[in-house]
């Protein structure tokens, strides 16, 4: 589908070089011809309106967001041409402007990937063979991923796609063999220089509702670009992506607000912050209508012409945005089917004697050869395509990446040259092959043989007419060309890749946590009132106890209530916090967003104060009722003290159990950890308590805790409590002979607070660990 209009004859001439003679003309005829263009480019503009752009390249198309594009494909190809060549018709003077945005996304350099027998196998436990059972998912694949290239990685459902794209960005790495080379050189997909090199974005769109796409783009660029770069260079890039991927109009908008095709989009401009050679996606195009598709793959197809090596994985595209990918790579049963360009696809099926009707989907026709429809033996085209592979990499060994795309080049611009001498009729396939990059349909590549292009690589005639061409545009575009390069050096910073600090993670994380709970307030306010009503029904419950040695049981029972309550708002309300965002953590520390100590660090810095916050309204409020309080200050004081410790070792335990058990289990098994914590202590002395499970009555911080309230309320030496007048006997006036007769008066509140803070550390250190081994060993 061609997306380009008629280019006037003089129009063309100025892209393509005006060769006003046949191939076959003489040097001297050819030298004629590039002084006339020469002299027609140092002129001024007339109503024909010589192009003020280099035609050879996609800076027309860039300035078009993916939204405009997917809208005017919706309109029809008339529009969209009629628009296209406005645009070119028109000279664009250099700009300040212009110059820094072009200078804040540069190209990146390219990247090619090339593996080789690369297996990936898991073991799982057989309980009829009662052992580890070895099951191969990849079996020895190759191939190469291209910089500048739109890879797409197609087959069934269960052939390996993701397993495929999972190895190769390094996401999985236990179970991995084969070898993987990065331009040439060895590298390990697990090794920090291969991950610097990449980002991988998800199938799911793991974005936090709470905040704005402004929001969360400048708290990227902070912690990927760190605080060495100016805040006007990182707010002048996050405009020029969002413009590029069409979301500049919602920059103040919610991200739970976006449609689904916008939150793939906004996944991937997050990661093109930092500007990585090599993305890969999972199922980009999972959950999309037909346009939002079309949308996607265009963005793809727009950053890979810009220099990135992209790949991703695909069910069953259309026909249209089949033909958007460059090159394909069919997985079936862990085993390569077919890899090449996509326009080779329907030739190679046909030399296996599988010919594609021409009413029919080529990707709708592969998957039906793969899942084996057609009555098609899959290790024949499983071993032509290790063939094809094998030929081509044979054939790319005599020349270079920059060698080949020079001389395609050069073969492009002569090929154009010799159509226009011939017929003008043929300009439109000439804009064709000048603007391919714009329409998306490549051009195909001519089959030479190793003879000749040795023979066009070297300095022929062809070459000196196209270093005049060369010339010419070079003078053309100088003046933009100074100006890009003067706004590079003022816009572009020095050590623009250092990322935030340790500190200044910390900081950016717990910005972002802040914001989160002000939008999204409600559990705050939820836990808080929850403490303050349940603290106002146990202070009318118990009223007045405090003092009262007749109700002295009544005030252990209000004890034990209060520290139970504790406990179990403090592990529950975050045992759920890392089932909910470990995979979110996933993706940001996988693509090295943060390292996982400044994580952790926000995550409690918010935590423990607002628990503690909570915990002492609820103290506060239930010890005046109960008239605790009516005594001295300082018992108050250390009640709220291990009030708080024990609330925060209960946080630690959920902590902990969140990180380490599934969803569900963690639900399950949290009250149960805290019941059988719990059982120590309460109308339970240590002699009675069976010498196996003696143990955790030294470790249980409930135990702790409770016993460590008993003691801030009737140990260091509290005086007799009141008994009332119309009772003869009380046998708890003394508080001693309670404590004593609980078996507590040994215990001290230093102890009680030591085996808590013990338990705090111990918990948040092995849920450090527990995270670091879900987080780096896959």
């Amino acid at each position: 589908m061609t997306l380009l209009p008629d280019i006037k004859p003089s129009d063309a001439a100025c892209c393509g070089g005006a060769a006003s003679s046949d191939a076959s003309s003489t040097s001297g005829a050819s030298t004629s011809g590039a002084s006339t263009h020469k002299a027609h480019l140092q002129g001024k503009h007339h109503d024909s309106g010589c192009l003020g752009i280099n035609c050879c390249t996609t800076a027309a198309s860039s300035e078009l967001s993916i939204d405009e594009t997917s809208s005017t494909s919706s309109r029809g190809s008339d529009a969209l041409a009629e628009k296209v060549n406005n645009n070119l018709n028109v000279f664009h003077s250099p700009n300040f402007h212009e110059g820094m945005t072009h200078a804040n996304f540069d190209h990146c350099e390219p990247v090619d990937i090339e593996f080789s027998d690369v297996r990936y196998q898991v073991k799982k436990f057989s309980f009829p063979e009662r052992k580890f059972v070895a099951k191969e998912i990849l079996h020895g694949l190759n191939g190469s991923f291209r910089s500048g290239e739109l890879t797409a990685i197609m087959g069934p459902s269960g052939a390996g796609k993701s397993t495929l794209l999972n190895v190769m960005s390094g996401f999985c790495a236990t179970g991995v063999s084969g070898n993987i080379r990065v331009n040439g050189k060895p590298m390990a997909p697990s090794s920090e220089r291969f991950r610097q090199l990449l980002c991988y974005i998800h199938q799911d769109d793991l974005l936090r509702p709470q905040l704005m796409v402004g929001e969360i783009m400048l708290l990227a660029a902070h912690l990927k670009l760190g605080f060495k770069v100016s805040k006007a260079y990182k707010l002048d890039l996050i405009k020029h992506i969002l413009s590029l991927l069409g979301l500049e109009h919602h920059y103040n908008v919610h991200t739970a607000k976006l449609s689904g095709g916008q939150k793939k989009r906004l996944a991937i401009a997050l990661e093109l912050i930092s500007n990585p050679p090599v993305l890969y996606l999972d199922e980009p195009t999972t959950g999309l209508d037909s346009s939002s598709c079309s949308s996607c793959v265009a963005l793809l197809k727009k950053l890979a012409s810009q220099g990135h090596t992209i790949v991703c994985t695909i069910h069953q595209p259309s026909a249209l945005i089949f033909e958007m990918f460059d090159k394909l790579y069919t997985v079936v049963d862990g085993h390569c089917m077919y890899q090449g360009p996509v326009r080779e696809l329907v030739p190679f099926l046909a030399e296996q004697q599988l010919v594609c009707p021409s009413y029919h989907n080529p990707a709708d026709y592969l998957l039906e050869v793969a899942v084996g429809e057609h009555q098609r033996d899959l290790n024949e085209l499983i071993h032509a395509a290790n063939k094809k592979y094998y030929e081509d990499v044979d054939r790319y060994r005599y020349m270079s990446s920059t060698e080949v795309s020079r001389l395609m080049a050069t073969i492009k611009d002569n090929i154009g040259a010799k159509e226009l001498s011939t017929s003008s009729q043929l300009l439109p396939t000439v804009a064709l092959a000048q603007f391919s990059s714009y329409d998306y349909v490549k051009p195909a590549q001519q089959e030479l043989a190793l003879e000749e292009i040795k023979a066009l690589s070297g300095s022929t005639e062809l070459e000196l007419v196209d270093q005049e061409q060369s010339e010419n545009q070079q003078q053309q575009q100088l003046p933009l060309a100074n100006v890009k390069a003067t706004v590079k050096e003022l816009a572009k910073p020095s050590n623009a890749t250092s990322s935030a600090s340790f500190l200044m993670q910390y900081v950016l994380l717990m910005q972002r946590i802040l914001i989160c709970a002000r939008r999204n307030y409600f559990l705050l306010l939820a836990r808080i009132f929850s403490h303050i009503f349940i603290g106002v029904v146990f202070g009318y419950l118990y009223l007045n106890v405090g003092n009262n040695a007749q109700s002295v049981l009544g005030n252990y029972v209000y004890l034990y209530g209060s520290t139970l309550l504790l406990v179990y708002t403090g592990k529950m309300a975050v045992v759920l916090t890392f089932p909910l965002e470990i995979d979110m953590l996933t993706r940001e520390h996988f693509n090295r967003w943060y390292k996982l100590g400044p994580y952790f660090l926000s995550l409690i810095s918010f935590e423990i104060p607002f628990q503690s916050l909570c915990t002492a309204l609820y103290i506060i409020i239930s010890v005046h009722l109960t008239g605790n309080d009516s005594v001295e200050s300082f018992r108050i004081y250390y009640f709220m003290l291990l009030g708080i410790m024990a609330s925060l070792s209960a946080q630690a335990w959920g902590f902990f159990v969140g990180a380490t058990l599934p969803t569900k289990l963690a639900v399950f098994l949290g009250p149960i950890l805290a019941v059988m914590f719990s059982v120590f202590g309460f109308c339970t002395r240590y002699i009675d308590i069976t010498p196996l499970f003696r143990w955790m009555w030294h470790l249980s911080y409930f135990r702790a805790g409770f016993h460590g309230a008993l003691n801030a309320i009737y140990g260091m030496d509290r005086a007799f409590l009141e008994c009332p007048e119309n009772t003869m006997y009380c046998h708890f006036r003394s508080p001693k002979v309670f404590l004593k007769y609980m078996m507590i008066s040994d215990v001290h509140m230093s102890d009680c607070l030591l085996l808590m803070g013990i338990v705090i550390g111990v918990m948040h250190v092995l849920t450090i660990l527990t995270l670091w081994h879900k987080l780096n060993k896959r």
